[in-house]
């Protein structure tokens, strides 16, 4: 099998990150190396033993740089092939031989979430497995065919350095939450890239999150007013809607997005979600 190399970042998330660390560590097929991108101070990180990885700071005005991080991580990869895992990830340990094996040129290779209800005290996959459930729309997803590119989600992904040059990296002009990621799918899907999916899964470990996630609408109104303004049409149109029926923005026919009001502390609270996913 080839050499791989693996690049997280992460922002807090200590506990999350040592789990998927230990996960890591438990594959059936290690990393050459493995680079860990933090977005605040990286105290706090525990490596096991026997695992090459790199940590880096991220010196950003902006307290989420998820595009920037990505860029940064895939350009420590000592190896040609490249995974990306989310820090909330607890990985099989068939993962990466299962993912590796059609990585090409021309490809980038996903893999399928599971999710847990909480942060677990152990990285320990086959302990956890049958605690997590599936996401409905993403189980319906073939395996083994090209999916269409809005499928990808940057939780996990693989890609060679060379096809991720091509693409041209994430556009570091989103900064924050939001698009970025949709954005990295159209370049890529524009340069004739075409993504698969494996038989295998990560779970992914709770965090409260918000439906709509009105903690990120800032970034998430300049991220989408940015996409529109790259591609022509707006993005995340489901969480879009939700604001605009909050009479928190208002959509003219243009598509330009107009700030009403920002979001209040009973709306915040409302529009946290029950669900793992």
């Amino acid at each position: 099998m080839p050499e791989f190399s693996i690049v997280t970042i992460v922002k807090g998330r200590r506990k999350q990150l040592a789990n998927l660390l230990y996960s890591i560590s438990a594959s059936t097929s290690l990393p050459y190396d493995m680079q860990v991108i933090c977005m605040d101070d990286p105290d706090g990180i525990s490596i096991p033993e026997g695992l090459p990885v790199s940590i880096h700071a991220m010196q950003d005005t902006h307290e989420l740089p998820l595009a920037a991080a990505r860029n940064r991580g895939i350009a420590a990869a000592k190896t040609g092939n490249v995974i990306f895992i989310d820090v909330d990830c607890i990985v099989s340990p068939t993962l990466f031989a299962n993912m590796l094996p059609g990585l090409a040129p021309d490809t980038i290779i996903a893999a399928y979430p599971l999710y847990l209800p909480m942060v677990p005290d152990t990285g320990k996959y086959g302990e956890l497995k049958h605690k997590a459930v599936g996401h409905p729309a993403r189980e319906r997803i073939p395996v083994g065919q090209p999916v269409d590119h809005l499928q990808f989600w940057s939780l996990l992904f693989a890609i060679q350095k060379q096809t991720f040059d091509t693409i041209g990296g994430f556009d570091e002009s989103f900064t924050g939450y939001g698009a970025e990621d949709t954005d990295f799918a159209m370049m890529f899907h524009r340069a004739g890239i075409k993504q698969l999916f494996v038989s295998d899964y990560v779970l992914h470990q709770y965090h409260d999150k918000y439906d709509p996630p009105l903690n990120y609408f800032d970034s998430i109104i300049a991220n989408a007013s940015r996409y529109q303004q790259k591609w022509q049409v707006l993005p995340m149109q489901r969480w879009l809607t939700a604001f605009e029926g909050m009479g928190l923005i208002e959509i003219d026919q243009a598509g330009k997005i107009i700030v009403r009001q920002k979001p209040t502390d009973s709306q915040l609270e409302s529009s946290v979600s029950p669900h793992p996913y």
